[in-house]
This record gives C-alpha cells, sequence and structure tokens, in this order.
C-alpha cells in the first residue's frame, strides 16, 4: 500500500464523484474508486491490465512485423544495400 497526495482542488472533485455514485447507490470509497480509475485509465491506454506475457509467436507487434518484412529475400540482411541502392558491388 502507498500514500498518494492530491492538491485541494482534485480533493473536492474526488469527494464530489465519490458523493455522486453514493447518492446512485453504489457502495464505493476513495480505494476502491482510486483503483477502478487507474484499471480504466490502462484500458483506454490500451495497456493489458494483467502481468502475464503471451508468447512472442502470438504478440500482435511480432506478427505484424513478419508480415510487413515477408519480402521474399532469404539473404535479404546480408545483401540489403545492394537490394536498395542498386549496389553492382562498388564500394
Amino acid at each position: 500500500m502507498s500514500t498518494i497526495r492530491i492538491d485541494e482542488k482534485h480533493q473536492k472533485l474526488l469527494d464530489k464523484l465519490i458523493a455522486n455514485m453514493i447518492l446512485r447507490g453504489r457502495k464505493i470509497n476513495k480505494k476502491k474508486i482510486i483503483g477502478e480509475l487507474i484499471e480504466n485509465a490502462l484500458i483506454s491506454e490500451g495497456i493489458p491490465i494483467d502481468d502475464e506475457l503471451i508468447p512472442l509467436e502470438e504478440d500482435p507487434a511480432w506478427i505484424g512485423l513478419n508480415d510487413i518484412f515477408h519480402l521474399g529475400f532469404p539473404d535479404l540482411s546480408e545483401n540489403v544495400d545492394n537490394l536498395l541502392y542498386q549496389f553492382d558491388g562498388e564500394d
């Protein structure tokens, strides 16, 4: 557990939010609402909440890179300059 300090303006806004939620019949406290706000912010940013790592082969970024860079050149890493700049062996 950690302690956070917030300025007076945001403390009043937090109290107002909690009061509004309680009036609508929701049981909530500061600890719970801060946790929910953090989780909602992570979700809105597209950041997974759980810490489980997926295998590399299932990672969307890895799959995307594999799809993008499948150019059909088996020795691309060795001959990239020749292919890009049409070098013919000259330096």
